[in-house]
This record gives C-alpha cells, structure tokens and sequence, in this order.
C-alpha cells in the first residue's frame, strides 16, 4: 500500500493492501521460509580466527563448536527444549486464553493467580504473537492456532478504533478503560498479526498489520510525538531509541510474509537511525533519548527541568541496546546484508563491555546520564528478563562467526540466566522468545555439525 493509498482508506473494513491480497510471492499455507534468524542456505566457511580473543568478522571462524556453556549442543538443546517445553507451552496452555470474554489473560507463573484481568494490548498483540510462533515453529499444534484465532477475533472486534489505532487498556469484558494512547500497542499488535497471517492465512489480519505499521510510522515521527507509553511524556518530537527497537523487530517479521516497498524504507529508517544517531561507536553506548533534531540532550537545566525526573533525557539503557543490536542482526539476515550484520555485532559486543556486570547478582548495568558511564557508575538493572535478549545477542553471534569473544559472552550470559530466579513479569516476550529463538538457534548449529553459518564468508 503506497502512502497515498494508505491515506485515502480510513475505513477499518475492506482493505486490499498489494502484497496481501494475491500480490504475494506465495501465501501462508505455501512453502514460504519464515525468518530462520540467519539459515541462509550457505555452506559453512573455513577461514581462520584472527587471535587475540576478538575476531575479525570477514572472517568467520574454522573450528567447529561442540560445547557450550558446559554442554553438548545436543544437551543445550534439551535444554531448551525443556525450557520451550514446561515453561512457555505448558504455560501458556494452561493459563493464557480468555475462555469467557476471549482474548488472553497473565498469570503469575508461581502461584496462577491472576494479578489483575485487565488486557493491555502491548501485551494481547505479544500473547497473539506466541501463540502464532507456537504454531508456526513448534508442531502446528492444532490448539495454538485456535489460541491465536479467537484472540485475534477478539482483538479486532473489541479494541480496533474506528481510526485504526488500538486502544490500550480494556477491562476484562473488554469495557474501555483507556483509548488509543500507547504507541507500543499499536506496535505489537503489528507483530502478532504478522505472524499470525502467517499461520493462518487470514487475509484480514496482514492487512491490519499493514495498515497499522503506517499509523505508527505516521505517529512516530509526528512533531508533536511524545514518547507515549514507555514512561512518563517527554519533549515534542522526542526520539527513543526504544521506539526503533520495538518497531524493527515486528517490520522484519512482518516483511517476509508480504512486499511492502514503502515499510521497507521505514525498516531502513529504524536501523539508520539507531546505528547513525544513537549508537556513539567510539564509545560503546547508544543514547536512549534524543531531541527532535536527533542530537543528544544538554546536561544542564534546559534538559533537567525537573529534579524528580531524575536524568532520564540522558539515560542509556542497556536494555534497548542489547535489543537494538541483535534486532539488525535479525534484519541484516532478512536482507542478506553482510555490513549491517557486522555492525550489529560490532554494536551488540560493546554493549556487552560496557553494560554487562559479573559481580552478584549478575547482570548488567544501565547508567542515568553519559558521564556515569565514563566513570563507572553504573546503576544494576533489575530487569532479569533482559538477559533472554543479551543470551540471544549471543547465540547470534556464536552461530555466525564461532569467534571467542562470542562463546566467551556465551557462557558468562547463560551462566548468568540459571543463577537467576524465575522471572514473573514479561512473560509475554523476552522469556518466551529467548527460549524459542535458544532452540531454534542451537538446532541449526547441530544440523551444521558446530560450524558456522557461512553468512559472513
């Protein structure tokens, strides 16, 4: 759908976006490869290790991999098969499905109590996700479309604004408690439709993909722009580094099952502005904030206008950035891009040095304004969901290169994720897709006999 198209079609029913209604290289249902996170088809390099304990990325390296963290690869994938297993399927057969109003629902994963039945869609477009990537890469299980399917029914009849935005907090009878505010709502609602066209076919459900990734293109880069959702409002036309984040992840999904020439370019625009404005490659770090001219914040009062907020127009997430990392990683696959993949690496291992903390408990550090950064002063993340996405940084990076940085950030991140407790909040993604994405990984290095990929050779 071009933008002119786009913008005539207000209505929410009849859309027929090119590349979903019969304009596709081949439908769900078809043998269309689904993002394989890098199984390119290439055949494994044999160029050597550069030494010195990092490696050169034009280079991948010779030796194959046998162990990791202490195990097999054929015992690494029990283990995540176990994890895929007893902690997301188990789970979410369990406890995730509405039965009564539709739509899915969050238990504690200790006691299956439900907190609260509120459906916020951040996380309903997640769950939908789940259920779709269950699916689609873990035994077509009947019930898991079925899952997906009253969900989406529900979503669509019960939280689509008349202006195609999604609505953000429902009560669990789907009586409105809040409309159309958190852009990352709308953003994952991309990503379970995505999939979920993918698993189903519904026609239906990759158009409102579509048409949403362009009311966030649209409300994104609006002037007036907050930031709304992640935290409190921020300056007009703020730029986060989170909302690149968020939004590739869903567009690279999104833009296997279907050809959109126009969300290609804003794919490209996530990934240009989190590697040419955000990320500062001297230095290791990527701002999580930026004005509206994509410069950074001052680090006087004209930024600091309030002491309770505390420095958060400077903070740096190490979060976002290990995200940010592996997400080009996941494009630059999609593509085919063998220079945006090596700066997703580059990218990722420097967050690594300079975000991530051995020291009890383990885990990393974010850093409230750059100059804790330059001196040490980190703040210890609580997030202990986040290490799903820096131990998917590093199965990553494993896979396609088998350099010893990469194992080395292995072993200390996997080593890390047992010490730490069960997790009880983000179950709707970081878990879920570090399990899923662990398995689907260490899979394709057993079918490579341990070597590596080929996709840098």
């Amino acid at each position: 759908m071009n933008r002119r198209n786009f913008l005539a079609s207000v209505a929410v029913g009849g859309l027929s976006v090119a590349g979903l209604s019969g304009d596709r290289d081949s439908g769900p249902g078809d043998e269309t490869p689904s993002l394989n996170l890098g199984d390119q088809g290439l055949k494994p390099g044999t160029l050597d290790e550069t030494g010195g304990g990092r490696q050169d990325f034009r280079s991948p390296a010779s030796k194959a991999v046998q162990k990791l963290g202490g195990r097999s690869l054929p015992e690494l994938r029990a283990y995540f098969r176990k994890e895929v297993d007893n902690e997301v399927i188990a789970y979410w057969d369990k406890y995730g499905v509405d039965r009564e109003y539709g739509g899915f629902l969050k238990a504690d994963k200790k006691t299956g109590a439900y907190p609260t039945t509120d459906k916020d869609l951040y996380s309903q477009g997640r769950i939908l996700w789940i259920y779709s990537y269950l699916y689609n890469h873990f035994g077509r299980n009947q019930a898991h479309l079925d899952a997906a399917r009253q969900g989406k029914e529900a979503l669509v009849k019960h939280a689509l604004l008349p202006d195609g935005h999604w609505g953000t907090l429902y009560a669990r009878d789907w009586k409105m408690k809040q409309g159309f505010f958190d852009i990352y709502a709308d953003i994952y609602m991309v990503l379970g439709l995505a999939e979920y066209f993918k698993a189903s076919g519904d026609e239906n459900a990759g158009d409102l993909a579509v048409r949403t990734s362009y009311l966030v293109t649209e409300t994104i880069l609006a002037p007036h722009y907050q930031g709304q959702g992640h935290g409190p409002a921020y300056e007009p036309g703020i730029k986060r580094l989170g909302t690149w984040v968020h939004f590739l992840f869903p567009l690279t999904y999104l833009l296997q099952y279907t050809k959109d020439e126009s969300l290609e370019a804003v794919a490209r625009m996530c990934v240009r502005n989190m590697l040419q404005y955000h990320w500062v490659r001297g230095e290791g770090f990527a701002y999580e904030c930026l004005d509206n001219q994509y410069k950074p914040y001052s680090s006087d009062y004209l930024s600091r206008f309030d002491n309770n907020l505390g420095y958060r127009l400077e903070f740096i997430s190490g979060w976002h950035n290990i995200q940010a990392a592996f997400k080009v990683m996941l494009e630059a696959l999609r593509l085919g891009s063998r220079e945006m993949f090596r700066d997703g690496l580059e990218f990722g291992f420097q967050i690594c040095r300079t975000h991530w903390k051995d020291s009890e408990p383990c885990g990393f550090y974010d850093f409230m304004k750059v100059d804790d950064l330059r001196q040490g002063r980190g703040v210890e993340s609580k997030a202990d969901s986040a290490i799903y996405d820096f131990l998917v940084f590093a199965l990553l990076a494993v896979e396609h290169t088998m350099s010893a940085e990469s194992v080395a950030w292995f072993e200390k991140i996997f080593a890390c994720s047992l010490s730490r407790p069960i997790y009880n909040g983000s179950l709707t993604l970081h878990e879920p897709r570090g399990v899923m994405f662990g398995l689907q990984i260490v899979e394709r290095m057993i079918e490579r006999a341990g070597r590596v990929s080929g996709f840098l050779s």
